[in-house]
């Protein structure tokens, strides 16, 4: 099997820089940086763009010499779930790369579909324009757009099939097929392990304290509160529309119980922007109130 049995004519490729090849035991599309991670899933398709793995050359990152500044991994990711590495990698692997460079590779998109590039060839030799371009600082882990002139050669790539664990699409809480969902639930998790972040920080005055599950947790948590909620607004009950422009109507994560600052399960739901403002720190008896009157007025 060569790359271009994969691809097709529309796929983008993109080249990063990995310590060494994806594996059942590594399952993961590895960033230091969550902001990296974000930009990349904004603009990578699963199922039709892929990202080629490039050993470092740094002995230290990248253990075994026949991996060094070479072609190692084909891989298709899940670009709008980015989780703890952890949580997607194999126990004791991930406790050994922690022991060697705590606090590196701490964020993952999951690696839905894997090949090995056979011979592990080198990126100077395979991929001259685009492997040029990771001498500059400021894409040192960012994945790069491969260069045009490289394609044709790519292309020729012989691969061999990886089996990823069944355990990673399981851990992957997304609905299928619903990539705007899932674009929405990864907003609303940035957004409220960001809240969490700033808790107790200064400003004009001083913010909230707050606390939350992790990023994968949450995202589990909001995903099988979409589902139980029927994709409705826990407030108003009419219908949140995943992708919706209008900023008041798009999705927001609500504590039912604002005195308590925890975005746990049982204190959270999902509910329109807008609604979440109206309600502010009010219960839902007062909330369901103002509804009353809101509807019994508007007819």
């Amino acid at each position: 099997m060569v790359l271009e049995d994969l691809v097709g004519p529309d796929a983008r490729l993109y080249a990063k820089s990995e310590w060494a090849p994806a594996s059942a035991l590594w399952p993961a599309l590895s960033f230091s940086q969550r902001g990296v991670a974000n930009t990349f899933g904004g603009i990578y398709a699963r199922g039709r763009d892929f990202v080629i793995t490039v050993g470092t050359g740094n002995p230290r990152d990248t253990l075994d010499p026949a991996h060094r500044q070479r072609l190692m991994s084909i891989v298709d990711v899940a670009p709008n779930i980015v989780v703890a590495t952890g949580d997607l990698v194999e126990a004791e692997t991930w406790k050994r790369a922690q022991q060697t460079h705590p606090d590196r590779w701490k964020l993952s998109m999951p690696i839905v579909r894997c090949w090995t590039i056979s011979g592990f060839p080198e990126a100077k030799v395979c991929m001259v324009a685009t492997y040029r371009r990771f001498s500059n600082p400021t894409t040192r882990g960012k994945p790069i757009p491969v260069d045009s002139v490289d394609r044709a050669t790519l292309l020729g790539l012989q691969l061999t099939a990886v089996e990823i664990p069944s355990y990673i699409e399981r851990r992957l809480h997304s609905i299928p097929g619903d990539q705007l969902l899932n674009q929405d639930i990864t907003r609303l998790v940035n957004n409220i392990l960001g809240f969490v972040g700033r808790a107790g920080t200064e400003r004009s005055g001083t913010y909230p304290e707050r606390n939350s599950l992790s990023f994968s947790d949450l995202f589990k948590l909001l995903n099988e509160l979409w589902r139980s909620q029927r994709g409705a607004c826990g407030l108003c009950g009419r219908p949140i529309v995943p992708g919706e422009e209008n900023p008041l109507l798009r999705m927001s994560a609500d504590r039912i119980d604002s005195s308590n600052k925890a975005y746990s399960a049982g204190n959270v739901h999902v509910t329109h922007v807008g609604c979440n403002l109206a309600k502010s720190s009010a219960s839902l008896e007062v909330w369901a109130e103002f509804l009353d009157v809101l509807r019994s007025t508007g007819g």
